[in-house]
């Protein structure tokens, strides 16, 4: 008997040289989450195949309830592989959460959304837009269930059914249609807006000018005026203001939007005076756009857009001033004083004759005021809502402890809680988000900046003793840059 020789191949014969015959293998492999089952085949030598039941009998060991792909298993058998993918799992679909559909195209949001640099483009304020009676305004849409998953073992997987939601409590002038509890319609002729959770249907009131004829006006919900305002009168409105024709010296305040699509002109002969907020002649808690500015004061809670200057005005704004539309040749902040927590934009910053123009950007201190009151607000709420689920505890421990209208209210302020929670959550986070990006303020002359202009940046300052070409205002590693 002939002994092998060192390092002579495994399963050879040395009387014949030929190989020991092996026969096919195969292993099977699971992923972690059971979603997939993988398979590796060694192809025989000489010896005998791995026959298909094979590979049926070992799914059906490890407990697999999915269905095979044979034709990827039979492709396998004859080729061989590593981690062939022979079944999978179903993986569940999410729910998609309910959302608000709105059926006015021109009807506008109150708070227009702002992007990651913290600025928004309130300047297409369009005019008011004007709906009928039983008219409809905005479809609710329900949230889907979604599907569930399942792993290759037949092992259900959960999915998370969208968020519901449901018109708020507190909209005007709107109601449920009695034939559709998801569609809003109008109660009143009015101006639609769209607010948290609906819409609310303001009323309009229109007027040709607004003299000594008319008297002052003071209306829950939207004015629009055709013609003028003239000097010495007063509008005061819950909605927006629509002007038509020239503001001249007069008082306008609204809980919207103010626009003005000639212009306002106040009183030349009266000393600008900057420290005399109680003197503007325009305040309004959304924006402000009119052509020109000349002599006015005007306070804006979010943007204040003029196309073609200011002139000696003081011009307050939550967010940014802009003055001059893109491309246009006008557009000039000309003495005064204006302020917005993140952007001043002009074409030119003062004028040739070095009148002292004054442009401040940078936190505003009302985003932190007003931070602290929706953060009180919050908690506040969140007490109330404690208080509920109180009550709730002991009906729930003695049934029947409270009359059946009772508990109905109890149940619906619980709801009412939950979402002014929730709204108050989302206006907290955004008036942070604000707070930060107001340190990087920014204030933009895309032309010139004239002598006398001085602009300030937070707690930095720079006086322009000459003409310069324009360019950008900002703070760099606390210190006020220009490039």
């Amino acid at each position: 008997m002939l002994e092998k020789d060192e390092g002579q191949e495994a399963g050879q014969d040395v009387g014949t040289g030929q190989r020991e015959a092996l026969d096919g293998q195969f292993s099977m492999r699971m992923d972690d989450g059971h979603m997939a089952v993988y398979l590796s085949v060694t192809l025989p030598v000489g010896g005998a195949p791995v026959e298909l039941a094979d590979i049926l009998q070992e799914a059906e060991k490890r407990g697999i309830t999915a269905a095979l792909d044979l034709e990827a298993i039979q492709k396998s058998l004859l080729d061989g592989g590593d981690d062939v993918l022979i079944t999978s799992g179903k993986a569940p679909v999410a729910g998609v959460d309910g959302r608000f559909e709105s059926l006015v195209p021109a009807m506008k949001e109150k708070h227009p959304h702002i992007d990651e640099d913290g600025l928004a483009d309130f300047r297409d304020l369009g005019d008011i837009v004007v709906v009928q009676a039983r008219e409809a305004l905005m479809r609710r849409v329900l949230p889907t269930s979604g599907e569930p998953g399942e792993t290759v073992m037949g092992e259900a997987i959960p999915v998370k059914p969208g968020k519901d939601i449901a018109f708020s409590a507190k909209l005007e002038g709107v109601l449920v249609d009695p034939n559709d509890p998801n569609l809003l319609i109008a109660g009143i002729s009015g101006c639609p807006v769209i607010v948290k959770n609906g819409v609310k249907v303001e009323p309009v009131y229109t007027v040709a000018n607004v003299d000594l004829h008319t008297g002052n006006i003071s209306f829950t919900g939207s004015v629009h005026v055709t013609g003028d305002v003239h000097a010495g009168m007063a509008i005061t409105a819950t909605g927006d203001i629509h002007v038509n024709g020239t503001v001249e010296n007069a008082l306008l305040e609204a809980g919207g939007d103010i626009v003005v699509k000639s212009g306002v002109i106040g009183d030349a002969k009266q000393q600008f005076q900057t420290n005399r907020a109680s003197d503007a002649a325009i305040r309004c808690d959304g924006s402000f756009k009119a052509r020109f500015v000349q002599n006015a004061h005007i306070t804006a809670g979010n943007g204040i857009f003029i196309n073609d200057a200011a002139i000696q005005s003081e011009l307050n704004a939550g967010h940014q001033i802009v003055v001059g539309d893109k491309g246009s040749r006008k557009g000039d902040i000309i003495g005064g004083v204006a302020r917005a927590a993140m952007l001043v934009k002009a074409n030119n910053i003062g004028s040739a004759a070095d009148l002292k123009t004054v442009v401040m950007a940078g936190v505003d201190q009302h985003l932190h005021q007003r931070h602290e009151e929706v953060v009180k607000a919050r908690e506040a709420a969140q007490r109330k809502l404690a208080d509920i689920f109180k009550l709730l505890d002991l009906e729930r421990a003695s049934p029947g402890r409270f009359p059946p209208g009772t508990l109905k209210t109890v149940v619906a302020t619980r709801d009412v809680l939950h979402a002014e929670i929730e709204t108050l959550g989302e206006e907290a986070t955004a008036l942070l988000r604000e707070i930060d990006l107001a340190r990087g303020a920014q204030v933009i002359a895309l032309k010139q900046v004239f002598g006398g202009a001085e602009i300030s940046i937070g707690s930095k300052h720079y006086r322009a003793t000459r003409e310069r070409e324009g360019g950008v205002f900002r703070l760099s590693e606390g210190e006020l840059v220009f490039s």
